[in-house]
């Protein structure tokens, strides 16, 4: 390389290397902001929703001590009981 082309070369790196660590920090600035920061109403939404999922899970629970009790082998046959005979386009999940 001659003196011309690094006297060019220089200004280039040095430029482009500012920029580039200004947008890096930039970047990381702003998904730490993201990451700790909750409002007030997320929180209490979430607190919501985490004791309907509670509360969820317990009724699951008992409907299934409730079968175990009264169709003991229902996990391992899943139509087993199923009297349901109508046709149609019955969707259940």
């Amino acid at each position: 390389m001659d003196a011309g082309n690094l006297a060019l070369m220089i200004p280039i790196v040095a430029i482009v290397g500012g920029i580039g660590a200004g947008m890096l920090k930039s970047h990381y600035k702003h998904k730490e902001k993201m990451m700790g920061h909750m409002s007030v109403d997320q929180m209490a939404e979430l607190e919501q929703m985490s004791k309907v999922a509670d509360i969820l899970d317990q009724r699951v629970n008992v409907l299934e001590r409730i079968l175990d009790d009264e169709v003991p082998n229902w996990r391992e046959n899943p139509n087993n009981g199923n009297s349901f005979k109508g046709g149609g386009d019955d969707k259940t999940i």
